[in-house]
């Protein structure tokens, strides 16, 4: 299958997901749990992996781990579906479910792994390397590298500093906001429009901001 089909079914699934409201799973018997709690684990980084649902997560300077979630689920109680390994916190998911969690960190961590279908928003991160198939993924005041892939959906990062960027939309918008520095800019949109206006260039920079869309737009602009 080529790069043009599969953005047509990856468009046809995101119309689907929209048409029909599906957050989590459909169907009879479908119910929905909502719980959270504190991690009393030391945690240095969290890694996603969740086939279908959500991420929301934000840094509260001092406060301790905590994260909320909401599953939607057909047939058993799936029961806990995040877990602490070397001090990683994975957050995920289950068949026949979809999982929304909400996470509150006490400072910036390196934040990675992927989501099948549904959202990722993450303000402040120290690094971020993740990739989705159907969904936005948004990067707020990130202080350290982003890059991001999707198959159908926008993408949007916003840097808190200075750095480098990777974001890959095969279908969806990408747009990148970045504050005052010198920048390498390598973007370009196979179908789309490509705009940098008002960010200062250098080709010799090491903050690199490598930008593409298949079909879709690509902006860079000042914070």
């Amino acid at each position: 299958m080529g790069n043009k089909e599969k953005r047509v079914l990856g468009a046809l699934a995101l119309g689907a997901l929209t048409a029909f409201g599906i957050v989590g799973c459909a169907g009879e018997g479908r119910e929905t749990l909502k719980d959270g709690e504190p991690v009393t684990e030391q945690i240095t980084a969290v890694r996603v992996d969740v086939p279908v649902g959500g991420v929301t997560l934000r840094v509260e300077d001092g406060a301790p781990v905590s994260l909320r979630r909401e599953v939607t689920y057909t047939g058993r109680n799936p029961g806990k579906t995040h877990s602490v390994e070397n001090g990683t916190l994975v957050l995920g998911g289950c068949s026949q479910c979809g999982v929304d969690y909400e996470v509150v960190v006490p400072r910036e961590l390196a934040i990675s792994g992927g989501i099948g279908t549904g959202k990722i928003t993450l303000t402040r991160a120290a690094s971020v390397d993740l990739h989705g198939d159907v969904g936005d993924l948004k990067v707020q005041s990130s202080s350290g590298p982003v890059r991001l892939s999707t198959g159908t959906g926008d993408i949007e990062v916003g840097l808190a500093k200075p750095g480098a960027v990777t974001a890959n939309a095969e279908v969806g918008k990408v747009t990148v906001t970045v504050p005052d520095g010198a920048y390498q800019v390598r973007a370009n949109a196979e179908v789309g429009t490509v705009e940098t206006v008002g960010v200062r260039q250098d080709q010799a920079s090491p903050n690199v901001l490598d930008l593409k869309s298949g079909t879709g737009s690509v902006t860079v602009r000042p914070a």
